[in-house]
Order: C-alpha cells, then structure tokens, then sequence
C-alpha cells in the first residue's frame, strides 16, 4: 500500500514537473515608440477601469506595455524608463496570464517563466488576460533601514504604476492599480525572498465596450 501510495506521488510530481517544463521563454518585441497620444491628452482620459476584454494583449502591446512600465531606456547606462532610489532598481515585475507567471527581463527584453498555471485569481482578478505585479527587493537599496528601505520601495513602486496607467490611456489599454489582495499568498506561490515584498498589481486588458 504504501509502495502504491510512494509511486502515485512520483507519477504526480513528474508531470508537474513536464507541465513546468512546458512553459517557454517569451521573447518580447522591440518597443514601439512612436505610438499613442500626446502626454497632455493621455492624462486627460488616463482612469481606473474595473471591466476588461477577456481577449489577450498582443505581443506588441504586451512588450510596450512592459518597456513603458519598467523598461530600459538608456543601455549604454542601463537606466530604466522608472527611476528608482539610489538606482536600485528595486521594482520586479511579475506578469500573470491565463499560461503561466513570467517574470520581466528588461535588459534582455524578455518574459523568464516562473510557474506554470493560472494564478490570476490571487491578483483578485480573473477576466483581464495580464496581470502585472510589483516586487521590491530592498536588499538592493545600498543604504537606509528597513523602514526607510521600505518607504522608498513604495515610493519606487507608484513611480512604475503611474507609467502603466499612462501608457494605457495613451493607447487605448485598461488598468488600474490595486493594493487589495493576499500578498502573503502570492509571496508564497513565488517563492520570494524575505527581502521580495509584494506591492501593488495592475489587471490590465482592451476596454470592454
């Protein structure tokens, strides 16, 4: 019996392990740009939105979407369209969808994965196909305690939301940023660092007429 029960075990762990497997890296487009309104006319209609298409974001939209949030703008100093205190580039971003978790490489513009599944149910929503989740690390701020390390990451982290918000209003996407969900639970299917805090995620998707 317990053979049996030892051998059902191995069975559900290597097809957890194939179904990781399964999930690839995602190579994101080059940013476009050139795209969407003026600034002064993006903050003009920019709102927070609570009803989305269920359609997935286009691999364009996905990749701009990801540089206008927390992308690099300058290489050959390798600073971000984000600033950060101290240049810690602190802030991660974890990308939930209907496949799997990623997790944003900006320097090599690139989606890593994480976790194989759907989780956007511990984002607290389900219907937009991306969810974006904020992580600082504060094990990269050079200086300060904890507290202060902390306020800083909070302060780092509204700086990547707001350039999420703007973006989408200025090309027609849907967001908004939401701090109400277990961000215990979501530490814990990461498996983040004691130093990774959850912050804030941003359910973003085209507008549901």
């Amino acid at each position: 019996m317990k053979r049996s029960i030892l051998f059902s075990v191995c069975i559900v762990l290597v097809i957890c392990a194939v179904h990781a497997q399964e999930l690839k890296p995602i190579k994101l487009n080059p940013p476009d740009k050139n795209r969407g309104l003026p600034f002064m006319e993006a903050l003009s209609v920019r709102a927070s939105v609570r009803d989305w298409f269920e359609e997935k974001l286009s691999l364009q939209d996905l990749s701009d979407l990801l540089w206008a949030a927390n992308g690099v703008n300058r290489p050959d100093e390798g600073k971000r369209t984000a600033s950060s205190a101290m240049n810690a580039q602190d802030i991660d971003l974890y990308v939930f969808m209907e496949e799997g978790v990623y997790l944003y490489d900006a320097f090599k513009e690139m989606l890593n994965p994480v976790i194989n599944g759907d989780y956007r149910s511990l984002t607290g929503i389900t219907a937009a196909p991306v969810g974006l989740v904020l992580v600082s690390d504060i094990s990269r701020f050079r200086a300060g305690d904890e507290a202060l390390k902390l306020n800083w990451a909070a302060i780092d982290a509204g700086i990547v939301s707001q350039n999420i918000s703007v973006f989408c209003a200025a090309t027609g996407l849907v967001t908004r940023p939401r701090a109400g969900f277990d961000h215990e639970k979501v530490k814990e299917t990461l498996q983040l660092k004691d130093t990774q805090h959850v912050l804030l995620n941003h359910p973003v998707g085209y507008r549901k007429e």
